[in-house]
């Protein structure tokens, strides 16, 4: 009794997972320009091929609308728009909880945007509804919050990320005052912006092309050292294919990039082993264990003093085994650390 009881709820689970997915494929459809082909639904849903192409044949069998707008390889998309559902109180805390984050980092026009999305999926919704979920979403927005952590509270110029996202959509050279770590301002012609790097010391990025001999690769600007940013229309610039945001970070150990990789080891106590393991310090990273139970990450970054820094928060549980240079870098800090000879 009990085991046919389990098939059946497993039966119904498992139509329903793939209604849903059946649901989800034609929003994407209808939201996608460049259409939606098998490899993407096999992805995006964790199905076979062969599945893939059951949706696909389901989908087409019941709207009139689907289109082919590329035979090879074959992609779909809906022409004619169909209603969405009401957005859930999840997904409006999740964008609640996104313009926090943004609000943090003083990046006000990221926090503007999410809380003006917020309000446009909301727009259609009646007033029942609404009712609901806004209980439900002040129950969920009270129970999240953001740990503090040390770090200079960005003051983003006000119009300035707009006006950068402008430059990058239309290819636009820029020029800006900058002000470096040391209190310098520099005016810097001929700037083409690239893309933004939101990087996790609550700082954040442009990356640019400095149009100069001297640069060979993308340059970070920090968007809190920018000023009097002027965008020329008319003067467009072509984008390199060897130069990319993806790409600068493929080497980094953080967010600066330097012209050398090296070979990095680090490796851990065997207490740690089972929390450490599933860190994640470098896309390039191989993970080992060693007989005496250690840790052993191997990777190929650059940006040394950034590891630096990171080793420390780690004390005495790491030993850092490679490169020497990074060894060196690490005695230079402690060496240049400040402390009373006496603490009374």
């Amino acid at each position: 009794m009990f085991e046919t009881r389990r098939k059946e709820l497993t039966n119904r689970q498992s139509m329903y997972t793939k209604y849903l997915n059946l649901l989800n494929l034609v929003y994407e459809m209808q939201s996608s320009n460049d259409g939606i082909s098998y490899e993407d639904i096999q992805s995006r849903f964790n199905v076979s091929r062969r599945t893939a192409e059951r949706m696909i044949a389901a989908i087409i069998e019941s709207n009139s609308d689907v289109e082919v707008i590329q035979k090879r390889p074959k992609r779909w998309r809906i022409k004619k728009a169909i209603a969405a559902p009401n957005p859930t109180a999840e997904q409006l805390a999740i964008l609640d909880t996104a313009a926090k984050m943004f609000k943090r980092q003083g990046m006000n026009e990221y926090h503007k945007g999410a809380m003006d999305l917020s309000r446009t999926l909301r727009v259609n919704m009646d007033h029942r509804n609404l009712t609901r979920v806004d209980a439900d979403l002040e129950t969920l927005r009270t129970s999240e919050v953001f740990s503090y952590r040390p770090g200079p509270k960005q003051t983003i110029e006000d119009g300035l990320l707009d006006r950068l996202h402008g430059a990058v959509k239309g290819f636009n050279e820029v020029s800006f005052d900058y002000t470096s770590v040391s209190g310098n301002t520099r005016r810097w012609f001929h700037v083409h912006p690239y893309g933004f790097l939101h990087g996790n010391n609550t700082r954040s990025y442009l990356l640019a092309l400095v149009d100069s001999p001297r640069f060979d690769s993308l340059v970070p600007f920090t968007l809190t050292n920018i000023s009097r940013l002027e965008v020329y229309p008319d003067q467009m610039f072509e984008r390199k294919t060897e130069h990319s945001v993806e790409k600068y970070l493929e080497d980094c150990f953080g967010v600066f990039k330097e012209k050398k990789r090296y070979k990095v080891v680090w490796r851990f106590d065997a207490d740690y082993a089972d929390v450490v393991e599933h860190w994640i310090f470098h896309p390039s990273q191989t993970v080992s264990r060693l007989k005496d139970g250690r840790v052993e990450f191997r990777f190929k970054a650059c940006g040394l003093r950034e590891m630096a820094w990171h080793v420390i928060t780690w004390g005495g549980i790491i030993e850092v085994v490679a490169p020497k240079k990074l060894i060196d870098t690490l005695r230079e800090i402690k060496d240049s650390i400040r402390l009373p000879e006496q603490v009374d």
